[in-house]
């Protein structure tokens, strides 16, 4: 069980290892340390100067709270003004979500950012998230970092605690077919990046490696796990470096890495290998007020990369004007601060497949976001029409969409404020399609709480998470993996969902009747 420690800006001391007593709980106002299992370095002064230009920090992720905290800079750490105060009204309750986090003893803690993975030889399920108590708590066991297992496919769920003292957030987790283990990728503590291994079914994980030691930020991993593939077992890593995009790759388990090949400007990469081998790697790329998103093919295991043909370009950036200036950079209704990256899939017929997002309709009207696909069918050289894939008849958001393949059934799922006229309180859809992309299914609510915005006032002003990421499994099961406010007096907390292929899931919410939901 983990205690917490109330939430505070926190006065940092920069050591190589953590070590000591934590001090005691204190108010909101009050100072208190890390706790002693926590590794904590001090940022390089180039790294530390990143704080001080604004075009940077408008599209940092993880990066920034890694430098608040490894260039003591708490006053990055003040929550921001007019953030959502989280006493907006609920929706009905329902029982079908697992919840995937043990939040014992840690209710002003966030749990978000998750990552999901499947052992498709023994059917264990492993989660990554990014979990504050593990960094805050006096029991915390270090890092920024938690991870639950399932055995049975998702229906219950076991947390195991913390990954790493070294991990400062942003997970990413594959499963490995060559050896059966899995990968877990994080930000490393006064920067750079860790890669944690778990050779026991996800029941501990252990530092591997370091692939990078200098800037890095919202690092994705990608596994060839396709045998008849002449790169099979390669890791590959994307996230944006000092230059901007940047590519690595290992062939020996996570041993060692390749040098980082540079792919272009912009923030969210995300790599997905195809059946052949192929390696595609997909961003946002930003100028002023619009997003466009770039593609590049690898035919070479990750030796060397080229452009292929953008799923959009110039499209409008959302955002909601008053949260935008509240928080300083980006943000939607709510003060949720917003990137909208992408996320890519394929299928076993070695279509490639993009969601994303972006506002459909004007700046400061109409509808701030919606999310889309495409799917290309030669290697990203040409992308089907667009669909948009919430299919409500609102204005009200819809942001932070997942894609997830297996066979030939593709799962995506987003964020959506379609059932609260105020476009506050939020849930979790997802839609489904088994036929590869060319047809999706209605729309299916999976959360069961309309859940307003709580702010962990410990981490950053106007962060409420930056993606997720779902699952489709060796045997065609569906697991939607979010994070909601829904526990009262606590932040964010992990929840999944499973079902098969594209049947409805049995909560009562699914059909769209929204008769029994309360504003």
């Amino acid at each position: 069980m983990r205690v917490a420690a109330t939430r505070a800006i926190l006065p940092w001391l920069f050591l190589t290892v953590a070590t000591g007593a934590v001090a005691g709980a204190e108010s909101r106002e009050g100072r208190r340390q890390v706790n002693d299992k926590t590794i904590l370095r001090a940022a390089p002064a180039e790294m530390c100067a990143l704080l001080d230009d604004p075009q940077k920090v408008r599209y940092m992720d993880g990066l920034l709270f890694n430098l608040a905290l490894s260039c003591d800079r708490t006053d990055l750490l003040t929550p921001a003004p007019g953030s959502a105060d989280g006493k907006s009204a609920r929706g009905v309750e329902g029982a079908a979500d697992a919840q995937v986090n043990d939040d014992t003893g840690g209710s002003e803690t966030t749990q978000s950012e998750t990552s999901i993975a499947e052992n498709e030889v023994t059917g264990t399920i492993c989660s990554g998230f990014n979990d504050s108590c593990e960094l805050f708590c006096k029991d915390g066991g270090g890092g920024l970092t938690g991870f639950s297992r399932s055995v049975d496919g998702g229906t219950t769920w076991d947390d195991r605690g913390a990954v790493g003292g070294e991990s400062l957030g942003d997970p990413s987790i594959v499963w490995r077919r060559t050896d059966g283990f899995f990968y877990l990728s994080t930000l490393r503590s006064g920067g750079g990046l860790a890669l944690y291994r778990s050779t026991d079914d996800c029941q501990s994980f252990s530092l591997l490696t370091a692939p990078e030691t200098g800037t890095a930020d919202k690092e994705f991993l990608a596994v060839d796990n396709f045998p008849k593939s002449k790169n099979y077992g390669n890791l590959y890593l994307a996230y944006l470096g000092s230059g901007g995009i940047v590519a690595r790759r290992s062939t020996d388990a996570g041993a060692t890495w390749s040098s980082a090949t540079s792919l272009g400007s912009g923030q969210g990469a995300w790599p997905a290998v195809a059946p052949n081998g192929d390696v595609f790697i997909a961003w946002g790329s930003f100028g002023g007020d619009m997003v466009s998103v770039p593609v590049v093919r690898s035919t070479n295991g990750g030796t060397s990369y080229s452009a292929v043909t953008n799923v959009i370009t110039n499209e409008l950036m959302p955002r909601d004007a008053t949260a935008t200036s509240n928080c300083s950079r980006d943000a939607l209704n709510g003060n949720i601060r917003y990137l909208p990256s992408p996320q890519l899939a394929t299928t076993d017929d070695g279509v490639l497949h993009a969601v994303y997002s972006y506002d459909p309709d004007g700046l400061d009207t109409g509808d701030v976001v919606d999310v889309f696909y495409r799917r290309s069918t030669d290697s990203g050289a040409t992308w089907s029409a667009e669909v948009r894939l919430n299919d409500d008849a609102t204005t009200r958001d819809q942001y932070f969409p997942t894609l997830a393949a297996n066979g030939n059934t593709l799962q995506a799922t987003w964020y959506d404020r379609r059932l609260d006229p105020g476009n506050l309180l939020q849930d979790t859809y997802r839609s489904i399609s088994n036929d590869g992309g060319l047809t999706w299914g209605p729309n299916e609510r999976l959360s069961d709480v309309s859940t307003p915005i709580e702010f962990d006032e410990g981490v950053l002003p106007c962060y409420h998470g930056d993606y997720d990421q779902g699952l489709v499994t060796e045997g065609q099961a569906t697991v939607a993996q979010w994070s909601d406010d829904r526990n009262a007096g606590e932040t964010a907390d992990v929840f999944t969902e499973t079902g098969v292929g594209g049947l409805v899931f049995e909560d009562g919410f699914e059909s769209g009747d929204t008769s029994a939901w309360q504003p």
